[in-house]
């Protein structure tokens, strides 16, 4: 029994390693994918505009936050104690709370309104001298500074600050996207023409091998033909060898692009829509035009030239001396009970208010005066950043306009190669039985028009790929791609393609 067992399974063992391994396997899926799936696939999949995308919404978090400066401030405080002389027989007592509200203003200043309620007690060793004050008062004072921290500019900066950083967190996240697209679609492009080589590859070998069994058919005792039978034989080796390294390729290109558009699994990818041919709208002055207002990049760079100039004017302000005015008023009252101290305080009968200046200026204000000098330096930098990068960005523009005519040109006479090898391959097979053409000749032919498909091919991509550089490089790509952003909320993908919405 036992030795039956271990046979039967020695048998299964035996059968699992003879059956081939993709046998027993599912094969892949096949995903016909478009061009704007692939980029609102990438939009949404992939981990690193993800990422990106969190520091968008940070941004938004740190915008809400800055208006805390506003919020009102509510301080509630009470205190107690006793006063006592060694050796004399009179103690004081003093109890007081108090409860405010302060308001931070624009301008710079601050509202109080306060209220105050509390009793002074006197006792002694004799309690016919006790006696017991109650004391309440409320008031409003303000406080504005005139000339250091003064006005709307100076307070209200954080918030400003947080406005512009929003700003410059829609164009940081826009130019990544910009870049995302632009990837996206030229490795596209490339997945497409390597099927396309791997698909070219293949009609040569089954050209090449349809060849050999023709010449094949021709061999006769009186005429062997062993030259030519090498010849075709050494072709479908060599084109076999050629479609196993384009098997590869699109192997590993393909690994590379399902990670970019976040696609998990084993799916074979099969694009579908061809690198496009579509020709700029353009010119060179539109297209540069278009960059200096357009691109993230610069954009960036003047919202944060912005907000150093607004540094700058506030540090020039705290050169100034601090002078701050402040105002008050208000009613208080005193009676032996609680009852009748804050009937005399509504009664309006003691008033009180209070007006005064304060002024500080430290001797030398170096601190001050070398935070402004710095702040004007940053302000320079961020100027001369500005227009370096407008340069770039103008010879950007103008490099993109002068390889997208090479790659036209380059688009028009692969064409043309393609036609013209294609016509000089029907020849050869009309004439390679007649004696006046070798079967080298048709195969070198063969060679030639594969080699002519691939360039033809590689110069779609090539004018497809210049075409989206110029986009990009003007910042339109998106626009071009109908991805749309929210302003208000830059992590947010509005569209990501006809059809297509990001979540």
């Amino acid at each position: 029994m036992r030795r039956a067992w271990l046979t039967t399974l020695s048998v299964v063992i035996l059968m699992h390693l003879l059956v081939p391994a993709g046998r027993c396997q599912t094969p892949p899926a096949e995903l016909q994918l478009t061009n704007a799936a692939a980029i609102a696939m990438a939009i949404r999949r992939n981990i690193e505009v993800q990422n990106e995308s969190l520091s968008s919404f940070m941004a938004e978090i740190d915008l809400s936050r800055s208006w805390g400066i506003y919020n009102p401030v509510v301080s509630l405080s009470a205190n107690s104690g006793i006063t006592a002389t060694p050796g004399e027989m009179f103690r004081t007592r003093n109890t007081l709370t108090t409860l405010g509200l302060t308001q931070y203003l624009p301008t710079g200043g601050s509202i109080s309104a306060t209220t105050q309620t509390g009793y002074t007690t006197a006792e002694s060793d004799n309690p016919e001298q006790f006696t017991k004050d109650w004391q309440s008062s409320m008031g409003l004072t303000v406080s504005q500074p005139i000339l250091r921290n003064a006005w709307k500019e100076a307070t209200g900066f954080p918030i400003f600050a947080a406005e512009k950083s929003l700003d410059e967190s829609f164009e940081r996240f826009r130019s990544f996207l910009n870049d995302t697209v632009f990837t996206v679609s030229a490795s596209y492009n490339r997945l497409f023409t390597l099927r396309q080589v791997l698909a070219a590859r293949k009609d040569a070998l089954e050209s090449a091998e349809k060849f050999l069994d023709e010449i094949r058919r021709k061999v006769t005792s009186a005429n062997p033909l062993a030259m030519e039978i090498a010849d075709a034989d050494f072709a479908v080796v060599q084109r076999r060898r050629e479609l196993v390294e384009a098997e590869r390729n699109v192997r590993d290109h393909e690994a590379g692009f399902r990670y970019l558009i976040g696609l998990e699994g084993k799916a074979i990818i099969v694009p579908v829509d061809p690198p496009s041919r579509e020709e700029p709208p353009e010119t060179e002055e539109q297209a540069v035009a278009a960059a200096l207002s357009r691109r993230p990049d610069l954009l960036q760079l003047q919202t944060s030239l912005q907000v150093q100039q607004v540094q700058e004017r506030i540090a020039r302000g705290q050169v100034l001396p601090e002078l701050n005015l402040s105002a008050g008023g208000g009613l208080s009252g005193t009676a032996p009970t609680i009852g009748k101290d804050w009937r005399d305080l509504f009664e309006g009968r003691r008033r009180f208010w209070t007006v005064g200046m304060q002024f500080s200026y430290p001797i030398g204000n170096t601190a001050a005066i070398d935070d402004y000098r710095r702040t004007r330096i940053r302000t320079e930098q961020l100027q001369n950043q500005i227009k370096s990068l407008s340069w770039r960005i103008r010879n950007d523009v103008e490099s993109d306009m002068r390889s997208l005519i090479s790659a036209r040109l380059q688009l028009r006479m692969a064409d043309r190669s393609l036609k013209l090898a294609e016509q000089r391959v029907d020849e050869y097979r009309k004439k390679v039985g007649t004696g006046a053409i070798k079967v080298q000749d048709v195969i070198n032919a063969e060679n030639d028009l594969t080699a002519a498909r691939n360039a033809q091919t590689d110069a779609v991509e090539t004018f497809a790929n210049a075409v989206a550089r110029l986009w990009r490089d003007m910042g339109t790509l998106l626009d071009r791609n109908a991805v749309k952003l929210d302003p208000k909320h830059p992590g947010k993908v509005v569209a990501a393609g006809p059809g297509e919405h990001a979540l």
